[in-house]
């Protein structure tokens, strides 16, 4: 059997569990077990860019770190934002002009997110994502690498959600695009 399929039914087994354990607990707010997926997940991703010569990375966000009642509309176009600073898009915008060969893209759900994966072929995506998109995500997106980082919801979710900036910047330079 090839790496690719041993790697395949591993990623399933270990998806498998974090569904499980999500039955089993029943407490939508605990991101252990989903934590433990992702870890598994980021652990792997950066092993396997460390030995690839990176070309393309994307940056994938949710459109629920915009603040909700912004009237910009940076689905499209992330320029569009004013650099107001009243969410995290403008700091998100400064990792671009601060690293090399990345592009940034905030989809309104999966199906956009693929759409975009598919016409962008990054050699490496940073996704940010609440805990059920982002799991489903880096499932259904395999084998393409996809470095996971969780969204902060503040006060409820879909709606004002924060972002670990910091992570993200780490990723980028551990895989060396400055």
């Amino acid at each position: 059997m090839s790496k690719f399929y041993i790697l395949k039914i591993i990623y399933e087994l270990q998806y498998f569990r974090y569904l499980l354990l999500e039955y089993i607990t029943k407490n939508p707010y605990d991101n252990n077990s989903a934590k433990k997926f992702i870890d598994f997940n980021n652990k792997r991703v950066l092993k396997k860019i460390n030995k690839e010569k990176i070309k393309k990375i994307a940056i994938l966000l949710p459109h629920c770190i915009q603040k909700y009642d912004c009237n910009l509309k940076i689905t499209n176009n992330i320029e569009n934002c004013k650099m107001c600073g009243l969410c995290d898009i403008s700091e998100i915008i400064r990792l671009k002009e601060e690293f090399k060969h990345i592009s940034i893209k905030v989809a309104t759900g999966g199906t956009l997110a693929r759409l975009y994966l598919k016409e962008e072929r990054p050699n490496l995506v940073i996704a940010v994502a609440c805990k059920r998109d982002l799991t489903s995500g880096i499932r259904d997106s395999f084998p393409i690498p996809v470095y996971g980082v969780f969204n902060k919801i503040i006060n409820m979710p879909c709606k004002d959600t924060r972002v670990a900036v910091d992570e993200i910047r780490k990723v980028l330079r551990e895989v060396g695009t400055t």
